[in-house]
């Protein structure tokens, strides 16, 4: 089985979490939706109910906190206010993608990931992004032992083959309803580097895990 590899680099980006209420939170990670979002701005072109599965998994070298002008228009007072509002950027970010799916929609995507329609980008547009060596690599599924490499989303149903207690996490894959712009939600763990994993997975024939 092969399935569509690449490697994303950022200097700093902000994946803002639907719950983040007085502040802003960010995922630790590009959630699903953000990198569907990415592959189909490389297309030039609208996901149109395209089906496949995605693992991300990367690391960063810090989080810093900014800060930027928030205006927020106060009903009571009936004025406009203008606030600092804290927002935290993971520095440094490098991300390993992989996405399974049919053959002719992986080669479509390969495609435009090397010449993208436009400027790539992560998350609103505010965060440039390098998209390196997209390729197709050859996957496996055997038992394996190992310590992880990279920090990971993995799926809900995954979560046996590791002993320790991941974060939970609600990320946005693709939309439920285009129209209303809703998503679907998947149930993830983010499971940091370095831990231990055993069982039968996915593997590519470099040696990374594919979290699907």
């Amino acid at each position: 089985m092969e399935c569509l590899k690449f490697e994303l680099y950022s200097p700093c980006a902000t994946f803002k979490t639907p719950f983040s209420l007085k502040g802003i939170e960010t995922y630790p990670l590009p959630p699903y939706s953000t990198i569907i979002g990415l592959i189909y701005t490389t297309l030039g072109k609208k996901w149109e109910g395209e089906e496949f599965s995605i693992s991300v998994q990367g690391n960063y070298e810090a989080i810093f906190r900014d800060y930027v002008r928030f205006r927020k228009y106060n009903r009571k007072d009936k004025e406009l206010e203008v606030l600092p509002l804290e927002v935290p950027r993971l520095y440094n970010l490098h991300c390993v993608v992989h996405v399974l799916g049919e053959g002719g929609l992986i080669r479509e995507f390969m495609k435009a990931l090397r010449k993208p329609k436009v400027y790539p980008f992560l998350g609103g547009g505010e965060y440039p992004v390098l998209i390196k060596t997209p390729r197709k690599v050859e996957v496996e599924e055997k038992e394996l032992e190992l310590e992880t490499k990279h920090s990971a989303f993995v799926p809900e149903s995954k979560s046996q083959f590791f002993d320790q207690m991941g974060i939970p996490f609600r990320i946005p894959s693709f939309y439920e309803n285009d129209k209303e712009k809703t998503y679907r939600w998947e149930k993830v763990y983010f499971l940091p580097k370095n831990s231990i994993v055993e069982g039968v997975l996915f593997v590519d024939e470099e040696g990374d895990v594919i979290w699907v």
